[in-house]
């Protein structure tokens, strides 16, 4: 399915092929039960869902059948596909979800759940943040030289090179292709769509389940009534249903296309049949095909080419320079006959940072950059805007900083880790004395910590940026019960002072909120075991095993 647009272990393919092997086992269950129960789905249904549809609508709510077919093809699905796919979809609708549909939520079940749900809690809560707390002493001379050591990695000045190189780019190169006349001809008959306008027509339709139907309008029409007016008495179409606009021929069916191709202003066809009915078209008139001068139909075909051609001149150009190198040719040849100029970036970083950095660089050209040794030139490399080739002028080597250099560095490293452990010692005496009994309130005021009281707050709700599953676990907890938790570093420590035991009366829409949930969970739960009960009607044999699925 992925491709290597993904990275997927062994337990997650054999999840998504697991998946796919139920879907299409069930859609069988429900396929073959369907034709069981001689559920039939009609063509007038099946029609009037792909018409009612907005993505293939036009601008002004009109069915587009370009539109249909377009949206269609860049699906990858055929029409009888896309027919048959609605057929299952609504077998499903009638054999699965309307029996279940309409499950009822008890009056008991609804208040019993708002009762859980709706459970109010007052949290006491202190609040260690570790950034916040002060030092009592500074660092020793001895721990700044076993931070140094320590942590040396943290301390490496990167290695650093000075290169000069040539870019080109992909517009630079498809200026230099010019293409012949007989190519812009070839470009110009293959996109011809481009260049000319077909003829398009001003087209009325009405549609019809039958053909008795259809023949009935037409005796209306050819006996003078207006077509928009006939439309809505015998087809039930609205104005705006009835007209196309301006369509060209392959925009229309295939069925009906040559026959309006064919009308005159003010002409009707006969009635003409579809696999979405029986059509009637009008034509009210005539918009002229258009066509782009010569001039500039030759410059549009002529640049388009000259983007087509640009990789294959590129890797043309590309193979010349990388023959010159090999022959010994210098950055400044290939410059010269390129017709460009040389950069030079100072002090660059494996990162792509340099000194100076007016414009980043490309990574493709930091890591040629760093391919090389001092003097060397790279060969071509690609990039994402056309080729580019390095020259190596010097290079730095990583080394280790001089400790009076980093001092800063490490004496941050240190604070923030003193910080850390303060912290951490700091929560542990709270917690053992809230363990052994005494009283958040009291604690706060020994240590000299704030303490924080919320308000009643319910399940659904939150304090202190707190996430839903921190929220839920506390809710578990007994009243007076410490928790510790540890969020972006910070130490809260919780407790529980007071249930509410006055029950929160629910409003009509946390009700109803309650009941849709509740029959949600429900009907996808009958759905299921309606789907089983179909299945127990036949024999059914997956070979898992063969799918790569034994286990």
């Amino acid at each position: 399915m992925f491709g290597d647009n993904i990275d997927i272990n062994d337990n997650m393919r054999a999840s998504l092929l697991f998946g796919i092997v139920q879907k299409t086992l069930v859609d069988a269950i429900i396929q073959t039960t369907a034709a069981d129960y001689d559920v039939v789905i009609g063509d007038d249904l099946i029609r009037k869902i792909i018409y009612s549809q907005s993505e293939f609508m036009d601008a002004e709510g009109r069915f587009d059948p370009s539109r249909f077919k377009m949206i269609l093809s860049m699906n990858g699905m055929s029409e009888q596909d896309y027919i048959q796919a609605l057929r299952r979809d609504i077998e499903r609708q009638q054999l699965v979800f309307n029996p279940v549909s309409r499950l009822n939520v008890p009056g008991f079940l609804t208040e019993l759940l708002g009762k859980i749900e709706n459970q109010q809690r007052v949290f006491s809560f202190i609040k260690i943040v570790p950034e916040k707390l002060k030092l009592d002493r500074q660092i020793s001379d001895e721990e700044t030289e076993q931070y140094y050591q320590d942590f040396s990695e943290n301390f490496m000045a990167p290695e650093k090179r000075d290169i000069s190189y040539i870019a080109v780019s992909a517009d630079e190169i498809a200026a230099q292709y010019e293409p012949s006349k007989e190519e812009i001809a070839a470009y110009y008959q293959a996109n011809i769509s481009d260049f000319e306008t077909p003829e398009k027509r001003k087209v009325l339709q009405m549609v019809f389940n039958t053909q008795a139907e259809a023949d009935a309008a037409k005796a209306e029409l050819d006996s003078g009534k207006d077509f928009y007016a006939v439309a809505q008495s015998l087809a039930g179409q609205s104005r705006e249903d009835t007209n196309l606009g301006d369509v060209s021929k392959d925009m229309l069916l295939a069925e009906v296309a040559d026959d309006v191709f064919s009308l005159k202003p003010g002409q009707v066809t006969a009635p003409i049949q579809s696999e979405f009915g029986w059509h009637i078209m009008k034509v009210t008139g005539i918009v002229p095909a258009a066509k782009m001068s010569k001039d500039k139909a030759n410059q549009k075909a002529a640049a388009a080419l000259r983007q087509e051609k640009a990789y294959d001149t590129a890797y043309e150009v590309a193979n010349g320079i990388e023959d010159k190198i090999g022959a010994g040719a210098s950055l400044e040849d290939i410059a010269k006959e390129l017709n460009t100029s040389i950069k030079q970036v100072k002090a660059l970083t494996e990162d792509g940072k340099y000194r100076g950095a007016a414009a980043p660089l490309s990574q493709d050209l930091v890591d040629g950059a760093f391919s090389y040794n001092t003097g060397e030139i790279s060969q071509v490399i690609e990039t994402d805007t056309g080729f580019a080739i390095v020259r190596v002028d010097a290079i730095a080597d990583s080394h280790l900083l001089d400790i009076a250099e980093v001092k800063p560095q490490i004496v941050k490293m240190w604070e923030e880790n003193e910080r850390e452990t303060m912290a951490q010692e700091l929560s542990n005496d709270v917690m053992a004395d809230l363990e052994n009994g005494e009283n958040i309130a009291e604690t706060a005021k020994r240590f000299g910590l704030t303490l924080t009281t919320t308000r009643p707050i319910k399940k659904s709700e939150s304090f202190d940026s707190l996430p839903s599953s921190q929220i839920f676990a506390l809710f578990q907890e007994n009243a007076g019960t410490p928790k510790l938790i540890e969020q972006d570093g910070d130490k809260l420590i919780v407790v529980t002072s007071q249930i509410v035991k006055e029950p929160h009366k629910l409003t009509n829409q946390e009700k109803a909120d309650i009941r849709n949930n509740v029959r949600i969970d429900l009907t996808a739960e009958a759905g299921n075991q309606l789907i089983e009960s179909y299945s127990k009607d036949y024999d059914v044999d997956v070979n898992y095993k063969l799918l790569g699925l034994a286990d």
